[in-house]
């Protein structure tokens, strides 16, 4: 029974990665836009920190358990 699930799995992937191919081949400039668009979005989304929130966070808690001390003026 599993391997006819992956059996079924695996032919419509590879159905996929060939119409996919034979699209890229017949319109390679329009592929190559598309792609170039989502890395785009990809790299804003991430630079941003909208998907990855974590990284400011552990920067401030690094710096709260730093052991630095604040020197007030006066």
């Amino acid at each position: 029974m599993n391997s006819n699930v992956v059996s079924l799995f695996a032919d419509g992937l590879t159905g996929a990665a060939k119409s996919t191919e034979r699209y890229v081949r017949s319109n390679p400039w329009q592929a190559a836009g598309a792609l170039a668009v989502v890395g785009l979005a990809a790299g804003l989304v991430l630079s941003r920190g909208v998907l990855l929130r974590g990284p400011r966070r552990f920067r401030r808690r690094m710096a709260d358990h730093s052991g630095a001390t604040e020197v007030s003026g006066g």
